[in-house]
């Protein structure tokens, strides 16, 4: 579970702790009414700032240990605008419904797996990936194969 996601559960719950506080306990000091604005004030900050994680921003979360592989786009690094590069994966895992992207860091020897990758995937192999213990991600074809497109000729025949 992402440490976005408990914190917006935190955020809720303590949100839903003031309202049965206030229910119950309607005659505070001042100070404890300001202390519990304030604090509140900070949950609402916490539930702003871990939105972004939950709007389709890409997660930079470990991968999966298996995956397929359906697209990538590398932004390499920029030494003289001082940016450092990454890696976009766009993958699927066998448990998952729907594609996940993720981010990497920039590394020299992913983008040379992921080019080969990317060639095997335009011979119409499925690209597998996989997580070894030291965080290598290996690429390889699976047995299916893409389905062959078929070419259309838009001259009507006459």
């Amino acid at each position: 579970m992402s440490s976005h996601v408990v914190g917006l559960a935190l955020a809720y719950a303590f949100v839903l702790f003031v309202l049965l506080l206030l229910l119950i306990r309607a005659r505070l000091s001042l100070a404890m009414r300001l202390s519990v604005v304030l604090i509140a004030s900070a949950f609402y900050l916490l539930h702003y700032f871990s939105l972004s994680e939950l709007q389709g921003w890409p997660s930079d979360s470990p991968l999966p240990k298996e995956f397929a592989l359906h697209a990538w786009q590398v932004e390499e690094p920029n030494p003289i605008q001082d940016q450092s590069g990454y890696v976009y994966l766009w993958v699927q895992s066998q448990d998952w419904d729907a594609p996940r992207a993720y981010t990497l860091p920039y590394s020299s020897e992913l983008h040379d797996r992921l080019e080969t990758a990317e060639a095997q995937h335009r011979k119409g192999h499925l690209q597998e990936g996989r997580m070894d213990g030291s965080g290598t991600i290996n690429f390889s074809d699976t047995s299916r194969r893409l389905p062959a497109k078929q070419v259309t000729s838009s001259v009507p025949k006459g």
